[in-house]
């Protein structure tokens, strides 16, 4: 690498970059000239909201620019680019693909298990590499706003795809600033207001009654930016008891002054969905309801040589599970109350130096529930707002975390070695620490391997869930891995691809288990469970090849596991996608386009199907292949499409005796406007 350095007034020169995440350089207070940047990415840094915009991977292809001059009042990555797989769709290919709901775009741009109860947003769990849905970390601007109740909860989130700026897909552990729970990875949804005046009103109507409304709206000046979105979206459902609501409420403002930054987002939910079969076949009839409220405060602010970081938050979630939506049977003694108040703060300290940089950092957070079904009992009841119950159960826990982190550049080399520290007054003191390394081989192509240590706790409803056919442990304790990856990755021009092999070892491994003769399913810790598996990653921009597509992006994911021989039947930790394969094309012909979306899975295991409400016999999960076709026309500011999900109208499950729907048609337009001029 070239680079010359004067002393001069915080800008810096280059002329080749991929995104604009390079703030780091503002903390040399110079002048830097820079023909390749083969390590930049590797530079962590705490997860809040920052000057350019809110905190994140930073991951995108290198592409050749004219050399220019620019501001470093920017961010630094909070992910190594060298040594993660990491996955971002940005604003453009979130308006091309065929997706209406978080958990249906992150099943389309990478090969990852997204396994869906209810569409269009209703209720999805993230697995990766194997993992289970309460092993992926879910953050909105680099907060952790995963939900200690159960992870069923942790895409209730008050923004739709249309109001997302970014969403960064993190595979594999390393997320060591982040805290409890990115055990498998991690995914960081990003929203970023912009002061532009730019609008969008969205309708969209389909079959089955599905209707779905949206209108953004971006406001403000250099100074002060504010983005406001809110959503609603109905359908009748495509069987009986699948019929949902839900409506959205978001709001992210910004203010800069004085070389720091102000960030403010807050958002509301309210969601009510027929949930048949979700959690048990032998009562269809389920019925259930969720509110989600949450904000963020952070300040960030450059001094010297240091970036300081501090962020507080607050995330509230209720749910109303009713087992029996009408015609309750004489049995049954009430619906499920619970509510999970989470609340934190956090600061950090960066420092960054020609030969690397340093992070350190210290979070405080706390998680409380009430309910009527978890937890120890109350002394003194707590009325549920809005309906004549009591919550008599609850419990709660405190977490303290520090990290720090060093980062070594040397010529080609860049190595990373950091650790963090938790302390619970549930579970103790646990330790976890990495250490990464990439070499700059040849040009624009890079290997990089890691090892890390990652942990998660149990939750609220492994620890205390009871119900027909489900009963938790309160003696759970944390479970761990360690996880040993080695890569390749190359970005170059128009194409941009990466393969990484890797090997999770895990310990006291957290599931729903039973014995074969037995129907009531309970949470232990696993002695032993190891996976192993690949990852392929290749995308191409093939605009100047002339052959009438945009892009070509291919997704391969590969997946073994194996757990100490034991008499249990396993509900969730041996269903994970052995094989998975997505491909997406985007077509476009002056203002047409065209986007077909592909994906084949092959789940390994198998589930009890039920022919009727007392008969089950066990089924295997069948392959499944599913075609998602996306047509419009675009003309000035208006964008008129047609929509296709499961053109094929496969019959499949993603999980057990929860009929995924067939053939859905629906059309949509998307309006952009001005508020005023820029």
């Amino acid at each position: 690498m070239r680079k010359k350095m004067f002393f001069s007034n915080m800008v810096m020169r280059f002329t080749k970059w991929s995104h604009k995440g390079y703030g780091v350089f503002e903390s040399f207070k110079t002048v830097v000239t820079i023909g390749v940047l083969p390590f930049s990415y590797c530079l962590l840094a705490m997860p809040m909201a920052t000057f350019a915009q809110s905190d994140s991977v930073a991951i995108t292809k290198n592409v050749d620019i004219e050399e220019v001059v620019v501001n470093a009042r920017k961010k630094a990555s909070t992910y190594s680019e060298l040594t993660r797989v990491v996955r971002v769709v940005n604003r453009d290919e979130l308006g091309q693909r065929k997706a209406m709901a978080l958990g249906e775009l992150l099943e389309q741009v990478a090969a990852i298990d997204i396994r869906q109860r209810g569409t269009h947003g209703v209720q999805a769990d993230i697995n990766l590499r194997g993992g289970s849905f309460d092993q992926v970390m879910v953050l909105l601007n680099g907060v952790n706003v995963s939900d200690p109740q159960t992870g069923h909860h942790n895409l209730n989130i008050p923004i739709n795809i249309d109001a997302v700026d970014r969403i960064e897909i993190l595979q594999g552990p390393g997320a060591r600033e982040f805290g409890v729970g990115a055990f498998a990875g991690a995914i960081n949804i990003i929203t970023k207001p912009d002061g532009s005046g730019r609008g969008e009103l969205s309708l969209f109507a389909g079959e089955y009654g599905l209707t779905k409304v949206s209108i953004s709206q971006h406001i403000g000046s250099k100074n002060f930016r504010t983005f406001l979105a809110t959503s609603y979206d109905k359908s009748d459902g495509f069987i009986e008891n699948t019929d949902f609501k839900i409506l959205n409420i978001y709001l992210h403002s910004s203010y800069s002054f004085n070389k720091a930054e102000l960030n403010l987002f807050t958002g509301y939910q309210d969601k009510g969905f027929g949930a048949n079969s979700f959690y048990t076949p032998k009562y269809p009839n389920q019925y259930e309801a969720t509110r989600a409220i949450l904000g963020s405060l952070s300040y960030d602010k450059i001094w010297k040589n240091f970036t300081v970081k501090a962020a507080t938050y607050y995330r509230k979630h209720t749910d109303r599970f009713e087992l029996f939506r009408t015609n309750l049977a004489e049995w049954y003694s009430g619906h499920n109350y619970h509510a999970t108040d989470v609340y934190g703060s956090k600061l950090s300290l960066s420092r960054f130096y020609q030969w690397g940089k340093t992070d350190v950092g210290v979070e405080l957070r706390r998680e409380e529930l009430l309910s009527n079904k978890l937890g120890s009992p109350l002394i003194d009841s707590v009325k549920v707002r809005g309906d004549d119950v009591y919550y008599t159960k609850g419990d709660s826990r405190n977490h303290l975390m520090a990290y720090a982190s060093q980062n070594f550049f040397f010529k080609q080399f860049s190595f990373s070695v950091g650790g963090q520290f938790n302390h619970s007054n549930k579970f103790g003191d646990i330790w976890t620490w990495g250490a990464d390394l990439s070499y700059d081989l040849y040009q624009q192509i890079r290997p990089f391997a890691s090892v890390n240590r990652s942990f998660r706790l149990p939750t609220f409803t492994d620890l205390y869930y009871q119900g027909p056919t489900n009963m938790g442990n309160p003696y759970l304790h944390a479970e761990f891995a360690t996880t040993y990856e080695l890569g390749l990755r190359l970005n170059q021009n128009s194409l941009t691809a990466e393969v990484a092999l890797f090997y999770r070892q895990g310990t006291d491994i957290i599931d729903w288990v039973k014995k074969a003769n037995e129907t009531v399913w309970t949470t232990v810790n696993y002695t032993k469970l190891n996976a192993w598996g690949s990852n392929i990653n290749l995308s191409v921009n093939t605009k100047s090849l002339n052959i009438f597509t945009d892009r070509i992006t291919l997704s391969y994911a590969y997946i073994e596991s194996e757990k100490d021989k034991s008499e249990l039947d396993s509900y969730y930790v041996l269903d994970y996608l052995r094989h998975c394969v997505t491909l997406n094309i985007q077509h476009a012909f002056k203002n047409l386009y065209l986007n077909w979306n592909l994906r084949y899975q092959d789940r390994n295991g198998e589930y009890l199907k039920y022919t009727d409400s007392n008969t089950s016999i066990p089924t295997s999960y069948p392959d499944v292949f599913l075609m998602d076709v996306r047509a419009g026309y675009v003309f000035k500011k208006v964008n008129i499409y047609f929509d296709v999900n499961n053109l094929f109208d496969s019959q499949y499950v993603d999980i057990d005796n929860v009929k995924q729907p067939g053939r859905w048609i629906g059309l949509g337009i998307n309006y952009r406007f001005d508020l005023y001029a820029n």
